[in-house]
Protein backbone atom coordinates (compact mmCIF):
# COMPACT_ATOMS: atom_id res chain seq x y z
CA UNK A 1 0.00 0.00 0.00
CA UNK A 2 2.67 2.49 1.45
CA UNK A 3 4.64 2.09 -1.84
CA UNK A 4 2.56 3.30 -5.04
CA UNK A 5 1.52 6.13 -2.49
CA UNK A 6 5.02 7.21 -2.65
CA UNK A 7 5.08 6.55 -6.42
CA UNK A 8 2.06 8.52 -7.10
CA UNK A 9 3.45 11.50 -4.84
CA UNK A 10 6.48 11.50 -6.72
CA UNK A 11 4.98 11.03 -10.25
CA UNK A 12 2.95 13.93 -9.45
CA UNK A 13 5.76 16.15 -7.76
CA UNK A 14 7.39 15.57 -11.36
CA UNK A 15 4.45 16.32 -13.19
CA UNK A 16 4.12 19.52 -11.19
CA UNK A 17 7.91 20.53 -11.56
CA UNK A 18 7.40 20.15 -15.67
CA UNK A 19 4.55 22.24 -16.02
CA UNK A 20 6.21 24.98 -13.53
CA UNK A 21 9.18 24.68 -16.02
CA UNK A 22 6.99 25.11 -19.25
CA UNK A 23 4.83 27.63 -17.92
CA UNK A 24 7.93 30.48 -18.75
CA UNK A 25 8.91 31.55 -21.98
CA UNK A 26 12.15 33.56 -20.68
CA UNK A 27 15.39 31.72 -22.58
CA UNK A 28 17.81 30.29 -20.11
CA UNK A 29 21.43 31.90 -19.60
CA UNK A 30 23.28 29.62 -17.22
CA UNK A 31 24.70 32.20 -14.99
CA UNK A 32 27.42 29.13 -13.60
CA UNK A 33 30.81 28.74 -15.18
CA UNK A 34 30.10 25.87 -17.97
CA UNK A 35 33.52 24.61 -16.92
CA UNK A 36 32.22 23.65 -13.85
CA UNK A 37 28.47 23.06 -14.16
CA UNK A 38 28.78 18.96 -14.60
CA UNK A 39 27.95 18.56 -18.24
CA UNK A 40 31.58 17.08 -18.73
CA UNK A 41 34.77 17.23 -20.39
CA UNK A 42 35.20 20.49 -22.95
CA UNK A 43 36.76 19.96 -26.21
CA UNK A 44 37.52 23.42 -27.29
CA UNK A 45 35.84 25.47 -30.18
CA UNK A 46 32.86 25.19 -29.02
CA UNK A 47 32.41 21.12 -28.71
CA UNK A 48 31.71 19.23 -25.85
CA UNK A 49 32.53 15.64 -25.12
CA UNK A 50 28.78 14.88 -24.35
CA UNK A 51 26.74 17.02 -27.69
CA UNK A 52 24.18 17.79 -26.18
CA UNK A 53 25.98 20.55 -23.70
CA UNK A 54 26.79 22.22 -26.30
CA UNK A 55 25.29 25.69 -26.94
CA UNK A 56 25.03 26.79 -30.91
CA UNK A 57 22.03 29.40 -30.16
CA UNK A 58 22.83 33.37 -32.02
CA UNK A 59 25.68 31.98 -34.67
CA UNK A 60 24.70 33.50 -38.31
CA UNK A 61 25.39 29.96 -39.72
CA UNK A 62 27.86 31.88 -42.01
CA UNK A 63 31.14 30.78 -43.51
CA UNK A 64 32.98 30.83 -40.64
CA UNK A 65 30.12 28.83 -38.96
CA UNK A 66 29.58 25.41 -39.14
CA UNK A 67 26.19 24.95 -40.66
CA UNK A 68 23.05 23.16 -39.60
CA UNK A 69 23.58 24.61 -36.75
CA UNK A 70 20.76 26.89 -34.64
CA UNK A 71 17.65 26.22 -37.82
CA UNK A 72 14.95 28.16 -36.99
CA UNK A 73 12.04 26.19 -37.30
CA UNK A 74 8.99 27.77 -37.25
CA UNK A 75 8.43 30.99 -34.51
CA UNK A 76 10.28 29.85 -31.06
CA UNK A 77 11.91 26.44 -32.56
CA UNK A 78 14.87 25.32 -33.64
CA UNK A 79 17.04 22.33 -34.56
CA UNK A 80 20.85 21.99 -34.62
CA UNK A 81 22.17 18.32 -35.59
CA UNK A 82 25.93 17.30 -34.59
CA UNK A 83 27.80 14.59 -35.30
CA UNK A 84 31.17 12.60 -34.67
CA UNK A 85 33.39 9.97 -36.97
CA UNK A 86 36.58 8.85 -34.62
CA UNK A 87 38.64 5.99 -36.22
CA UNK A 88 41.50 3.97 -34.35
CA UNK A 89 44.03 1.60 -35.31
CA UNK A 90 45.29 -0.29 -31.75
CA UNK A 91 48.10 -2.76 -31.29
CA UNK A 92 48.78 -4.29 -28.17
CA UNK A 93 51.14 -7.17 -26.57
CA UNK A 94 49.95 -9.21 -23.52
CA UNK A 95 46.83 -7.39 -23.28
CA UNK A 96 45.81 -7.38 -19.45
CA UNK A 97 49.04 -8.86 -18.80
CA UNK A 98 47.96 -12.16 -20.23
CA UNK A 99 51.23 -13.78 -22.21
CA UNK A 100 51.01 -13.77 -25.69
CA UNK A 101 47.33 -11.86 -25.51
CA UNK A 102 48.34 -9.61 -28.92
CA UNK A 103 46.08 -8.29 -30.80
CA UNK A 104 45.74 -5.56 -34.08
CA UNK A 105 42.33 -4.20 -34.47
CA UNK A 106 40.84 -0.99 -35.97
CA UNK A 107 38.32 0.94 -34.56
CA UNK A 108 35.11 3.01 -35.69
CA UNK A 109 32.63 5.50 -33.81
CA UNK A 110 29.85 7.15 -35.65
CA UNK A 111 27.22 9.27 -33.77
CA UNK A 112 24.42 11.43 -35.43
CA UNK A 113 22.65 13.99 -32.64
CA UNK A 114 19.98 16.21 -33.05
CA UNK A 115 19.11 19.13 -30.78
CA UNK A 116 15.00 20.35 -30.97
CA UNK A 117 14.33 22.94 -29.04
CA UNK A 118 10.65 23.52 -29.02
CA UNK A 119 10.52 26.48 -27.02
CA UNK A 120 12.56 28.21 -24.98
CA UNK A 121 12.61 26.24 -21.73
CA UNK A 122 12.07 22.95 -23.55
CA UNK A 123 14.45 20.66 -25.79
CA UNK A 124 14.24 17.33 -26.95
CA UNK A 125 17.98 15.48 -27.49
CA UNK A 126 18.37 12.28 -29.42
CA UNK A 127 21.03 10.50 -30.15
CA UNK A 128 22.21 7.53 -32.75
CA UNK A 129 25.97 5.26 -32.72
CA UNK A 130 27.22 2.82 -34.11
CA UNK A 131 30.89 0.97 -33.47
CA UNK A 132 32.88 -1.26 -35.53
CA UNK A 133 35.80 -3.24 -35.12
CA UNK A 134 37.35 -5.04 -37.96
CA UNK A 135 39.02 -7.89 -35.63
CA UNK A 136 36.89 -10.29 -33.37
CA UNK A 137 34.04 -9.15 -34.02
CA UNK A 138 32.56 -12.29 -32.38
CA UNK A 139 33.56 -11.68 -29.20
CA UNK A 140 34.21 -7.95 -28.76
CA UNK A 141 31.88 -6.68 -26.26
CA UNK A 142 28.60 -4.57 -27.26
CA UNK A 143 30.34 -0.60 -26.54
CA UNK A 144 32.60 -1.73 -29.47
CA UNK A 145 30.99 -3.89 -31.78
CA UNK A 146 27.23 -2.84 -32.36
CA UNK A 147 25.26 -2.26 -35.41
CA UNK A 148 22.93 0.61 -33.87
CA UNK A 149 21.80 1.74 -30.90
CA UNK A 150 19.62 4.90 -29.57
CA UNK A 151 22.30 6.17 -27.36
CA UNK A 152 20.43 8.97 -26.04
CA UNK A 153 16.53 10.50 -25.88
CA UNK A 154 15.78 12.85 -23.33
CA UNK A 155 13.71 15.75 -22.48
CA UNK A 156 15.61 18.56 -20.76
CA UNK A 157 12.75 21.43 -19.13
CA UNK A 158 14.24 24.55 -17.43
CA UNK A 159 13.72 27.80 -15.62
CA UNK A 160 15.08 30.97 -15.12
CA UNK A 161 14.33 32.96 -12.35
CA UNK A 162 16.37 36.41 -12.40
CA UNK A 163 20.00 34.39 -12.47
CA UNK A 164 19.02 30.98 -11.13
CA UNK A 165 18.53 28.66 -13.42
CA UNK A 166 16.55 25.23 -12.60
CA UNK A 167 15.89 22.17 -14.99
CA UNK A 168 15.23 18.31 -15.33
CA UNK A 169 16.22 15.95 -17.30
CA UNK A 170 14.53 12.66 -17.90
CA UNK A 171 15.17 9.92 -20.05
CA UNK A 172 18.48 8.09 -21.94
CA UNK A 173 21.55 10.53 -21.45
CA UNK A 174 25.30 10.28 -20.76
CA UNK A 175 26.49 11.45 -17.11
CA UNK A 176 29.58 12.75 -15.94
CA UNK A 177 29.25 14.73 -12.93
CA UNK A 178 31.44 14.30 -10.43
CA UNK A 179 35.53 13.77 -10.58
CA UNK A 180 36.70 11.62 -13.78
CA UNK A 181 38.58 9.35 -10.81
CA UNK A 182 35.06 7.81 -10.34
CA UNK A 183 32.25 9.07 -12.77
CA UNK A 184 33.30 9.37 -16.37
CA UNK A 185 31.25 9.18 -20.26
CA UNK A 186 33.61 5.84 -21.02
CA UNK A 187 35.80 7.64 -24.11
CA UNK A 188 38.05 4.91 -24.94
CA UNK A 189 35.22 2.23 -26.80
CA UNK A 190 33.38 3.02 -29.67
CA UNK A 191 30.13 4.15 -27.57
CA UNK A 192 30.13 6.47 -24.61
CA UNK A 193 28.28 4.95 -21.06
CA UNK A 194 24.69 5.88 -21.00
CA UNK A 195 21.89 5.96 -18.50
CA UNK A 196 18.14 5.73 -18.09
CA UNK A 197 15.72 8.33 -15.19
CA UNK A 198 16.06 11.62 -14.05
CA UNK A 199 18.65 14.35 -13.65
CA UNK A 200 17.46 17.82 -11.79
CA UNK A 201 19.81 20.67 -11.48
CA UNK A 202 20.28 24.00 -9.69
CA UNK A 203 22.40 26.68 -10.86
CA UNK A 204 23.37 30.52 -9.40
CA UNK A 205 26.11 32.75 -10.08
CA UNK A 206 27.85 31.78 -6.55
CA UNK A 207 26.95 27.38 -6.67
CA UNK A 208 25.39 24.69 -8.37
CA UNK A 209 23.36 21.51 -6.85
CA UNK A 210 22.40 18.38 -8.86
CA UNK A 211 20.22 15.25 -8.02
CA UNK A 212 20.02 12.19 -10.10
CA UNK A 213 18.71 8.57 -10.29
CA UNK A 214 19.97 6.63 -12.82
CA UNK A 215 19.86 2.95 -14.22
CA UNK A 216 22.19 2.07 -16.45
CA UNK A 217 21.62 0.86 -20.30
CA UNK A 218 23.02 -2.58 -21.39
CA UNK A 219 23.98 -2.48 -24.82
CA UNK A 220 23.41 -5.12 -27.53
CA UNK A 221 25.18 -5.87 -30.36
CA UNK A 222 22.75 -5.71 -33.20
CA UNK A 223 20.22 -3.20 -34.12
CA UNK A 224 18.10 -1.04 -31.37
CA UNK A 225 18.43 -3.91 -29.12
CA UNK A 226 19.90 -2.60 -26.11
CA UNK A 227 18.02 -2.64 -22.72
CA UNK A 228 17.72 -0.84 -19.45
CA UNK A 229 19.65 -2.92 -16.73
CA UNK A 230 17.06 -1.89 -13.60
CA UNK A 231 19.84 -3.60 -11.80
CA UNK A 232 22.47 -1.81 -11.83
CA UNK A 233 21.74 1.59 -10.33
CA UNK A 234 23.50 5.33 -9.67
CA UNK A 235 21.87 7.82 -7.76
CA UNK A 236 23.55 10.82 -5.57
CA UNK A 237 23.73 14.35 -5.21
CA UNK A 238 26.49 16.77 -6.17
CA UNK A 239 27.32 20.56 -5.19
CA UNK A 240 29.92 23.03 -6.33
CA UNK A 241 31.07 26.29 -4.94
CA UNK A 242 33.45 29.28 -6.16
CA UNK A 243 35.72 29.39 -3.85
CA UNK A 244 37.66 32.34 -5.89
CA UNK A 245 37.48 33.96 -9.66
CA UNK A 246 39.56 36.11 -10.86
CA UNK A 247 42.17 36.99 -13.11
CA UNK A 248 45.06 34.92 -10.75
CA UNK A 249 42.93 32.18 -9.89
CA UNK A 250 40.12 30.11 -10.30
CA UNK A 251 38.56 27.51 -7.80
CA UNK A 252 35.65 25.54 -7.00
CA UNK A 253 34.71 23.12 -3.95
CA UNK A 254 32.56 20.12 -5.41
CA UNK A 255 30.91 18.14 -2.80
CA UNK A 256 29.27 14.48 -3.83
CA UNK A 257 27.21 11.25 -2.76
CA UNK A 258 27.19 8.55 -5.18
CA UNK A 259 25.13 5.52 -4.38
CA UNK A 260 25.81 2.29 -6.73
CA UNK A 261 24.41 -0.53 -6.91
CA UNK A 262 26.39 -3.20 -8.84
CA UNK A 263 24.36 -6.32 -9.68
CA UNK A 264 27.72 -8.98 -10.26
CA UNK A 265 31.20 -8.08 -8.85
CA UNK A 266 33.67 -10.09 -8.38
CA UNK A 267 36.17 -9.91 -5.70
CA UNK A 268 38.38 -12.88 -4.24
CA UNK A 269 37.01 -15.60 -6.97
CA UNK A 270 33.05 -14.86 -5.67
CA UNK A 271 30.78 -12.76 -7.55
CA UNK A 272 28.34 -11.23 -5.85
CA UNK A 273 26.23 -7.73 -5.44
CA UNK A 274 27.83 -4.87 -3.98
CA UNK A 275 25.94 -1.61 -2.87
CA UNK A 276 27.79 1.63 -2.45
CA UNK A 277 27.89 4.72 -0.54
CA UNK A 278 30.67 7.36 -1.40
CA UNK A 279 30.80 10.15 0.29
CA UNK A 280 33.23 12.80 -0.97
CA UNK A 281 35.48 16.47 -1.52
CA UNK A 282 36.69 18.05 -5.00
CA UNK A 283 38.93 21.09 -4.41
CA UNK A 284 40.28 22.15 -8.06
CA UNK A 285 41.03 24.99 -10.11
CA UNK A 286 44.03 27.13 -10.95
CA UNK A 287 45.74 29.56 -8.54
CA UNK A 288 48.72 31.88 -10.99
CA UNK A 289 50.57 28.82 -12.97
CA UNK A 290 49.37 26.03 -10.49
CA UNK A 291 46.49 24.05 -11.67
CA UNK A 292 45.01 21.47 -9.30
CA UNK A 293 42.25 18.76 -9.15
CA UNK A 294 42.42 17.17 -5.70
CA UNK A 295 39.68 14.63 -4.46
CA UNK A 296 39.25 12.70 -1.53
CA UNK A 297 36.41 9.58 -1.08
CA UNK A 298 35.07 7.30 1.35
CA UNK A 299 33.05 4.70 0.88
CA UNK A 300 30.91 2.45 3.09
CA UNK A 301 28.22 -0.32 2.10
CA UNK A 302 28.05 -3.97 1.77
CA UNK A 303 29.49 -6.43 -0.85
CA UNK A 304 30.57 -10.00 -0.93
CA UNK A 305 28.47 -12.62 1.78
CA UNK A 306 27.19 -8.75 2.81
CA UNK A 307 30.35 -7.98 4.36
CA UNK A 308 30.87 -4.37 5.86
CA UNK A 309 32.85 -2.04 3.18
CA UNK A 310 35.59 0.73 4.83
CA UNK A 311 37.51 2.11 1.69
CA UNK A 312 38.47 5.31 0.73
CA UNK A 313 40.71 7.30 -2.20
CA UNK A 314 42.80 10.34 -2.59
CA UNK A 315 43.79 11.92 -6.05
CA UNK A 316 45.71 14.54 -6.47
CA UNK A 317 46.76 15.86 -9.71
CA UNK A 318 48.67 19.09 -10.75
CA UNK A 319 50.96 21.08 -13.11
CA UNK A 320 53.29 23.87 -13.19
CA UNK A 321 53.68 26.22 -16.07
CA UNK A 322 57.98 26.76 -16.53
CA UNK A 323 56.86 28.94 -19.36
CA UNK A 324 53.47 30.45 -20.89
CA UNK A 325 55.26 31.40 -24.47
CA UNK A 326 57.52 29.26 -26.67
CA UNK A 327 56.82 25.75 -26.10
CA UNK A 328 54.62 26.45 -22.91
CA UNK A 329 56.13 23.65 -20.91
CA UNK A 330 54.48 22.31 -17.62
CA UNK A 331 55.63 19.98 -15.41
CA UNK A 332 52.96 17.20 -14.48
CA UNK A 333 52.17 15.12 -11.62
CA UNK A 334 49.28 12.63 -9.67
CA UNK A 335 49.24 10.81 -6.83
CA UNK A 336 46.84 8.10 -6.40
CA UNK A 337 46.06 6.46 -3.56
CA UNK A 338 43.11 3.67 -2.90
CA UNK A 339 42.57 1.60 -0.26
CA UNK A 340 42.62 -2.68 -0.63
CA UNK A 341 42.38 -5.92 1.60
CA UNK A 342 39.37 -8.33 2.34
CA UNK A 343 39.31 -9.81 -1.01
CA UNK A 344 41.05 -13.05 0.03
CA UNK A 345 40.32 -12.78 3.48
CA UNK A 346 37.50 -12.46 6.28
CA UNK A 347 36.48 -9.34 7.65
CA UNK A 348 35.20 -5.78 6.58
CA UNK A 349 36.07 -4.97 2.38
CA UNK A 350 38.58 -2.14 2.03
CA UNK A 351 39.00 -2.56 -1.59
CA UNK A 352 38.29 0.69 -3.65
CA UNK A 353 35.98 0.50 -5.96
CA UNK A 354 36.36 3.36 -8.73
CA UNK A 355 32.84 2.46 -10.07
CA UNK A 356 32.61 4.39 -12.99
CA UNK A 357 36.50 5.72 -13.90
CA UNK A 358 37.70 7.13 -16.91
CA UNK A 359 39.13 4.80 -19.66
CA UNK A 360 41.92 7.30 -20.01
CA UNK A 361 42.88 8.01 -16.54
CA UNK A 362 45.51 5.64 -16.06
CA UNK A 363 46.05 4.65 -19.61
CA UNK A 364 43.96 2.95 -22.38
CA UNK A 365 45.33 0.14 -21.81
CA UNK A 366 43.72 -0.45 -18.86
CA UNK A 367 46.54 -2.28 -16.93
CA UNK A 368 46.68 -0.34 -13.15
CA UNK A 369 43.26 0.02 -11.64
CA UNK A 370 42.29 2.69 -8.75
CA UNK A 371 42.44 -0.39 -6.13
CA UNK A 372 45.05 -1.35 -3.83
CA UNK A 373 47.15 1.54 -5.43
CA UNK A 374 49.84 3.44 -4.48
CA UNK A 375 51.25 5.81 -7.13
CA UNK A 376 53.35 8.38 -8.05
CA UNK A 377 53.35 10.03 -11.77
CA UNK A 378 55.73 12.78 -12.45
CA UNK A 379 55.81 13.80 -16.36
CA UNK A 380 56.18 17.03 -18.32
CA UNK A 381 54.14 18.51 -21.42
CA UNK A 382 54.75 20.67 -23.71
CA UNK A 383 52.79 22.71 -26.53
CA UNK A 384 55.13 23.21 -29.46
CA UNK A 385 52.33 25.01 -30.90
CA UNK A 386 48.97 26.27 -30.62
CA UNK A 387 47.71 23.17 -32.69
CA UNK A 388 49.68 20.53 -31.58
CA UNK A 389 50.45 19.40 -27.50
CA UNK A 390 52.99 16.83 -26.45
CA UNK A 391 52.94 15.20 -22.69
CA UNK A 392 55.09 12.23 -21.36
CA UNK A 393 54.56 10.80 -17.97
CA UNK A 394 56.39 7.48 -15.91
CA UNK A 395 54.37 6.16 -13.24
CA UNK A 396 55.50 4.33 -10.13
CA UNK A 397 52.74 1.80 -8.92
CA UNK A 398 52.81 0.11 -5.39
CA UNK A 399 50.30 -2.45 -3.58
CA UNK A 400 49.08 -0.80 -0.16
CA UNK A 401 47.90 -4.10 1.26
CA UNK A 402 50.33 -6.97 0.26
CA UNK A 403 47.27 -9.66 0.99
CA UNK A 404 45.53 -8.28 -1.47
CA UNK A 405 45.77 -8.65 -5.61
CA UNK A 406 47.11 -6.25 -7.83
CA UNK A 407 44.67 -4.90 -10.01
CA UNK A 408 43.99 -3.70 -13.20
CA UNK A 409 40.83 -1.54 -14.36
CA UNK A 410 37.36 -2.32 -13.12
CA UNK A 411 38.74 -4.20 -10.04
CA UNK A 412 40.42 -7.35 -12.11
CA UNK A 413 42.74 -9.09 -9.91
CA UNK A 414 45.68 -10.30 -11.61
CA UNK A 415 45.70 -13.42 -10.93
CA UNK A 416 48.74 -14.83 -8.29
CA UNK A 417 50.03 -11.59 -7.23
CA UNK A 418 47.48 -12.38 -3.61
CA UNK A 419 49.69 -14.95 -3.40
CA UNK A 420 53.63 -13.69 -3.31
CA UNK A 421 55.32 -10.78 -1.10
CA UNK A 422 56.05 -7.48 -2.27
CA UNK A 423 54.68 -3.92 -2.98
CA UNK A 424 56.25 -2.71 -6.20
CA UNK A 425 53.44 -3.59 -9.09
CA UNK A 426 55.67 -2.22 -11.66
CA UNK A 427 56.15 1.10 -13.90
CA UNK A 428 53.68 2.39 -16.21
CA UNK A 429 55.46 4.93 -19.01
CA UNK A 430 52.87 6.84 -20.83
CA UNK A 431 52.86 9.30 -23.47
CA UNK A 432 50.26 11.00 -25.80
CA UNK A 433 50.68 13.45 -28.80
CA UNK A 434 47.93 14.99 -30.78
CA UNK A 435 47.16 17.58 -33.67
CA UNK A 436 44.50 20.02 -33.77
CA UNK A 437 43.94 21.01 -37.42
CA UNK A 438 41.27 22.74 -37.03
CA UNK A 439 38.96 22.77 -34.01
CA UNK A 440 36.79 20.06 -35.98
CA UNK A 441 39.76 17.50 -36.48
CA UNK A 442 42.00 15.72 -33.75
CA UNK A 443 44.57 13.24 -34.43
CA UNK A 444 46.22 11.28 -31.39
CA UNK A 445 48.93 9.36 -30.97
CA UNK A 446 49.12 7.32 -27.18
CA UNK A 447 51.38 4.63 -26.27
CA UNK A 448 51.63 2.75 -23.08
CA UNK A 449 54.39 0.45 -21.79
CA UNK A 450 53.73 -1.03 -18.56
CA UNK A 451 57.46 -2.80 -16.60
CA UNK A 452 56.72 -5.40 -14.50
CA UNK A 453 57.60 -4.80 -10.78
CA UNK A 454 58.39 -7.56 -7.95
CA UNK A 455 54.47 -8.13 -7.67
CA UNK A 456 54.03 -9.32 -11.29
CA UNK A 457 57.28 -10.87 -11.74
CA UNK A 458 57.20 -13.45 -8.75
CA UNK A 459 53.57 -14.21 -10.29
CA UNK A 460 55.04 -14.93 -13.69
CA UNK A 461 53.19 -11.98 -15.27
CA UNK A 462 54.66 -10.19 -18.10
CA UNK A 463 55.13 -6.70 -19.62
CA UNK A 464 52.35 -5.37 -20.78
CA UNK A 465 52.57 -2.71 -24.39
CA UNK A 466 49.42 -0.59 -25.44
CA UNK A 467 49.57 1.78 -28.61
CA UNK A 468 46.76 3.62 -30.84
CA UNK A 469 46.92 5.68 -33.71
CA UNK A 470 43.64 7.64 -33.94
CA UNK A 471 41.85 11.06 -35.27
CA UNK A 472 38.54 12.03 -35.05
CA UNK A 473 36.02 14.82 -36.78
CA UNK A 474 33.41 16.34 -34.76
CA UNK A 475 30.49 18.27 -36.68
Amino acid sequence: MTKPIVSSLLHCRVGATVLALLASTTAFADSYPKVAAGWGPELGGGFMASRWAEDWSGIDNSHTEPPLKDIPIGNKASLTLSAEARIRYVTARNARLQPSNDFAQGQLRGILGADLQITPNLRVYGELGTGQVDDDRGTATANFQNSLSLQQLFIDVRRQSGQFLIGMMAGRQEFADGPRQLISLSDGPNLHRTWNGVRIYAHSPRYRFGAFDLRATRLGRDGFDEAVASSERLRGINTSFIVASNDAQSAYLDTFWIHSETPTLRLGGMAAPDNRDTFGLRFWGRRGKLRFDWTVARQAGHSINDRPIDAWGLFAVQSLALSESRWKTRLTSHIDISTGGGAYTAGEIRDFNPLYASSSYLGESQLLGLTNLFLFAPGISITPSPKTALSIEVGYARRLDEADAAYGAGMRPYAGTERVAGRHIGNLARLNAAWTPTPSVTVNLNLEYLEPGRVLRDANLPSGTHVYLGASYHY
